[in-house]
């Protein structure tokens, strides 16, 4: 039987964003309108570029050297952070998210670039989130955290991708990097 992983690939949060943002978390995930939210752990914080499923651990290399093809077409970037939300909605969201604004199309252009270069199916376009937690059970009304929140506002630094393997299970899920593949030659501003 062949061992298969749980695969994804991702742009991982800055220490300086991660930092400002746990503190802003930290005072959210003491409001009673929260309690329903199991909070994602700082340290998995992540964007998700491609969701890969199960992939044969025997694939993994060959998956990262295709990611390698990535950088030729890609620059570093930085994006601005600092909105809050749900999804589906709102109203009645099982995910709580920290959103990151792409005016340009900065993000979806980097996800088609992954696509391609994985040979993925067509996807829909990249909503540049980060989790922050999922409902423990029935979807919450997040609207009035979204309306008092007051969100930090940041910079999502985007010069590399990361192929990464979800481990499941009790507790948490973990992250585990099995690639890095840099973006250009440095961020811009």
């Amino acid at each position: 039987m062949t061992e298969s992983w749980r695969c994804f690939v991702a742009v991982p949060v800055g220490q300086e964003l991660r930092a400002t943002l746990a503190s802003a978390v930290g005072a959210w995930r003491e409001r009673p309108d929260l309690a329903g939210l199991r909070w994602s752990e700082p340290e998995s914080w992540h964007l998700t570029l491609a969701f890969l499923g199960a992939v044969p651990a025997a694939d993994v290399g060959r998956l990262a050297e295709a990611l390698e093809a990535v950088d030729r077409g890609q620059e570093a970037s930085v994006l601005r952070t600092g909105d809050v939300g749900g999804f589906p909605s709102t109203s009645r969201a099982r995910v709580a998210w920290y959103g990151v604004s792409d005016p340009a199309g900065r993000l979806h252009s980097l996800a088609d670039s992954v696509r391609r270069a994985l040979a993925l199916p067509e996807a829909a376009p990249v909503r540049g989130h980060v989790t922050l937690g999922r409902a423990r059970s029935a979807p919450l009304d997040l609207r009035p955290w979204v309306a008092s929140a007051r969100p930090p506002e940041g910079n999502l630094v985007v010069e590399r991708v990361d192929l990464m393997r979800s481990h499941l299970g009790r507790g948490p899920a973990r992250y585990e990097v099995l690639a890095t593949i840099p973006l250009g030659v440095g961020a811009r501003v």
